[in-house]
């Protein structure tokens, strides 16, 4: 029988130290903001924190995470046998069916050992039911709670050496699933049959279950924003999108391509281009000092020029690295849209998303996964950045 206490037989994902690193600037940013325990909810945030990483996030998981004293998990029975296979922090309580997580979660607080006066939270998490807020206001009062889950977004920002390796790894398993399924690509197949091809092809290079996707979406329905692969067939005549995520170690790549089953019209050609152009724009944008507004600006005034701004509903890009489904980018870590005027910083990495969608036809964008760099941006996916063609022959 196996002592989970004493061994990790499925291993950390990173060595103890990059996770002593991470505990030691959450810890000082608490300091800094008078924080005596921090709530821990989304799984991104968990897993990066301690190595944790299942599915299991569509029930109750709680990581209190004190100042002085000893971490707690509070999770279902089932899955807190997980947290001692593959956790380094190793304490804490279990809700079974029919326990009160409410309960549960208040002893996990006490069983912290830690003096507590000020209690943070992620505020803008999908995670933390409100029954639990609820409950810690009733003990410590409304004015002990505060909005806090810019410790861990900051803290997530910049990457370390460690943490690039993997995201690098996971831009690779992207492009092979994305060159994949553009050879996958012939009048007759169904999205499904496609996505599949890709999918077998990302696992069979050491990927993970992505976080999102592969996206593979024929014809009109790629008008329609965050349509999942169905048994639509692809029919000569037809734009399919494909936006593919790769992932290593949770932490994620991805890029965007076109392919068009026989010649493009003059019309589809031009987005095309726009697209390409709007995104080597943004490109040319990334560098250090230059805002995560300025890039979005330099994307959207190339769509302006070429006529279909009016169909680029949606930020420019967004932050990369640690994801869990439904997707696979860090969420509020940054954003490059209007009105961030964050300046961009060396070890920051973005998917850069230019797409346009047309109401009734579909959509054409180009995508890549880029790490900012002392000199500018470099480029982390791989795939060649052109409206691929596909025979119309089945």
């Amino acid at each position: 029988m196996h002592d989970w206490d004493d061994a990790f037989p499925f291993g950390l994902p990173f060595e103890l130290s990059e996770y002593e690193a991470r505990m030691a600037r959450v810890k000082t940013a608490m300091t800094k903001a008078g924080i005596d325990l921090l709530m821990v909810t989304s799984p991104e945030n968990i897993y990066w924190l301690t190595g944790y990483r299942t599915t299991g996030y569509y029930v109750y998981q709680i990581l209190l995470l004190p100042l002085d004293g000893t971490p707690q998990f509070v999770t279902s029975r089932l899955e807190h046998e997980c947290v001692r296979a593959l956790s380094w922090i190793k304490t804490g309580l279990t809700v079974f069916m029919g326990d009160d997580e409410v309960v549960e979660t208040l002893r996990g607080f006490d069983a912290t050992g830690a003096t507590i006066d000020r209690i943070g939270y992620e505020e803008r998490g999908f995670w933390l039911p409100p029954r639990i807020l609820d409950a810690v206001r009733d003990r410590w009062g409304i004015g002990a709670t505060m909005p806090a889950g810019f410790i861990l977004e900051d803290a997530r920002r910049i990457k370390s050496t460690a943490e690039l390796a993997c995201i690098r790894e996971a831009a690779h398993i992207a492009s092979v699933g994305m060159r994949r399924g553009l050879e996958a690509v012939a009048p007759g197949r169904t999205e499904n049959e496609v996505a599949g091809d890709i999918y077998q092809a990302m696992m069979a290079v050491g990927g993970e279950h992505p976080a999102g996707g592969p996206y593979v979406v024929t014809g009109p329905r790629a008008a329609v924003t965050h349509m999942l692969p169905e048994r639509a067939v692809i029919e000569p005549g037809h734009a399919v999108y494909f936006e593919v995520g790769g992932c290593y170690k949770r932490y994620s790549g991805s890029n965007m391509r076109m392919a068009h089953v026989g010649q493009p019209g003059n019309e589809a050609g031009h987005r095309a281009a726009v697209s390409i152009e709007a995104l080597e724009a943004m490109l040319e944008t990334i560098k250090p000092g230059a805002t995560s507004q300025d890039v979005d600006r330099a994307g959207r005034s190339v769509m302006t020029k070429g006529g279909i701004d009016v169909e680029f509903r949606h930020r420019a890009g967004y932050s990369m690295g640690v994801a869990f489904a439904p997707g696979w980018g860090e969420g509020l870590v940054n954003d490059i849209a209007e009105g961030n005027e964050r300046p961009l910083e060396p070890g920051m990495t973005f998917h850069l998303v230019p797409m346009a969608g047309f109401r009734g036809e579909g959509n054409m964008g180009f995508s890549e996964t880029v790490l900012v760099t002392e000199g500018g941006c470099e480029v982390l996916t791989a795939v060649p950045r052109e409206l691929h063609i596909c025979n119309t022959a089945s």
